[in-house]
């Protein structure tokens, strides 16, 4: 029950509170911080994150709300930009974000910034000429910020977020465990 529980999560929308806590490891492109981004959602514990908001900025701890879907419960022709950077962004999590290029390539597909260049085209090429189906990326979440949620006025609306969501495999194996460990402790209990 558990399990088929965290399964349904994914494919609903919801507001969530997002708290922006860190650079876990320092990757950029052209000295812009990029993927991965710690952030926490509704106060739990850290997870990464790839920006796909390149003139937005946040500054840390700061705190914001964001709408939550899962991109492959969005129609792929109308929201064909959500699944290629979902693309990216699972490309981007391939390499631990080491090629800055492919956060960038995500930047440019929603905001034209910063300056394309090759290794930026051949990512944006690559995610381009994906054909992509309803549901494809239903383990990638997709954080859009609520314009006024956020903590610092100054800097504007926060940046929007990527992120995954564990595979139904790992959530099975969680639930499993998860049944198994009442059970021990049950009869321990019991006994």
């Amino acid at each position: 029950m558990l399990a088929l529980g965290l399964l349904a999560v994914p494919a609903c929308a919801a507001t969530v509170n997002l708290q922006f806590t860190g650079l876990p490891t320092g990757n950029n492109y052209s000295g812009i911080a990029s993927y991965p981004y710690d952030l926490s959602v509704n106060g739990g514990p850290s997870q990464w994150m790839m920006c796909t908001s390149y003139n937005e900025h946040i500054e840390g701890w700061e705190t914001w709300q964001a709408n939550m879907v899962s991109v492959g419960s969005l129609d792929p022709t109308t929201n064909l930009l959500d699944y290629e950077a979902a693309f990216l962004f699972k490309m981007a999590v391939g390499d631990g974000g080491a090629d800055g290029s492919i956060n960038a390539a995500a930047w440019y597909l929603f905001e034209g910034v910063p300056t394309l260049t090759p290794e930026m085209q051949a990512w944006l090429t690559l995610a381009q000429s994906q054909t992509y189906t309803k549901g494809e990326f239903a383990n990638v979440l997709l954080y859009t910020a609520i314009p006024g949620s956020q903590s610092i006025q100054s800097l504007g609306t926060a940046q929007n977020f990527l992120s995954s969501t564990p595979e139904p495999g790992t959530l099975l194996l969680l639930g499993s465990g998860i049944i198994g460990l009442s059970g021990m402790l049950r009869r321990k209990f019991r006994g």
